[in-house]
């Protein structure tokens, strides 16, 4: 069976009626995002229904042969192929991070799926339970090259009031407090304020809005600085503590408010970062029980920023993270801790 793809629309010869066909919708009408598990299995419940997504996903405005420049091809149903009318055939998955994968496509969506829509997130090794891998190491290759590919490439700087501060992610150091720590690993975070007031109270009220983590190789300036300038938009008020690193930040045109923070009961400015933190560091333990490695931290750090990032819009969620793995190439093999 094979699916004709012209250069706007991709046609589906449907089994068992013949001569019917179906026009596959570009990618601005495709049905709206599942809204629970159930659904989402329905609608990804064989490799022909994930081949058709993973192609209008693909190509949102037709296919074109990136070898002769056709603007024909058919869909190679169950070999996940296109082949234009050249013969040329290209792989439905390559270029992504399912490049030359064996698993079926059904299990990298209900990775995708799941990885971007449940709060907690995941372990390796529930989903290996769950999808009946038999493999661990599999599992992980799987969940972390997703990791990486989540980052939206040139996505928008936040903007208008923004926290940030640093803090160590790992095990406590006796005698090594903060700072001082040499086996954790450095996180610094940018927290977007959003400010509003109550219709009803008439007193203003603040959230937060978008986050970005990093690890950092310390706390100087040469490291956070970089951070701060491309994660945050420039006249941004931007508060921080009086760490002598981010002296230079007014210089740079934001409207720095630095304060002196106490410690323990007396802690309290900056309040939004700080949760960040301790949310990071509760689902790390939690969720992965604290096995993170400095190695893999990056990659746990797109997926909580991606997940935290859309958590009012958890059905596109899915379709964005599918966009970023399929445009990323040079994607990561990594092994399993």
């Amino acid at each position: 069976m094979a699916a004709s793809v012209g250069a706007n629309t991709a046609v589906v010869e449907r089994a068992g009626v013949s001569g019917a066909t179906a026009v596959l919708p570009r990618v601005s009408r495709l049905d709206p995002p599942p809204r629970n598990l159930i659904e989402f299995s329905r609608r990804f419940a064989s490799e022909k229904a994930c081949e058709e997504y993973l192609f209008i996903v693909r190509y949102p405005t037709g296919f074109i042969c990136p070898k002769c420049g056709n603007e024909r091809g058919w869909l190679l149903q169950g070999k996940r192929l296109i082949e234009c009318p050249n013969g040329h055939k290209i792989s439905l998955t390559s270029g992504t991070v399912m490049h030359r994968t064996k698993q079926e496509l059904v299990t990298w969506f209900h990775a995708a799926y799941l990885m971007t829509t449940l709060t907690p997130g995941f372990s390796a090794l529930q989903f290996q339970r769950q999808m009946g891998l038999s493999r661990y190491e599999t599992a992980f290759n799987m969940l972390h090259k997703f990791r990486a590919a989540l980052v939206v490439p040139g996505r928008e700087p936040l903007h208008g009031e923004v926290e940030i501060d640093e803090a160590y992610v790992g095990g406590v150091e006796e005698g090594r407090p903060g700072r001082g720590g040499e086996t954790k690993a450095l996180v610094v975070c940018a927290v977007e304020l959003v400010r509003w007031t109550d219709k009803k109270s008439r007193r203003e009220r603040v959230r937060t809005g978008r986050v970005r983590l990093r690890l950092v190789p310390d706390a100087s300036a040469a490291s956070l600085v970089p951070f701060i300038t491309e994660s945050v938009k420039g006249g941004a008020i931007v508060h921080t503590d009086g760490w002598p690193s981010y002296g230079t930040l007014r210089a740079k045109g934001y409207d720095h408010r630095a304060v002196v923070q106490g410690t323990g009961k007396d802690a309290q400015y900056m309040p939004h970062v700080h949760k960040i933190f301790a949310n990071v560091k509760r689902w790390l333990l939690g969720t992965h029980h604290g096995r993170v490695t400095a190695q893999h931290l990056q990659a746990y750090l797109n997926e909580y920023t991606f997940r935290f990032n859309r958590r009012f819009w958890r059905g596109p969620a899915f379709h964005r993270a599918l966009g970023l793995i399929v445009q990323t190439e040079g994607h990561p093999t990594p092994s399993a801790p």
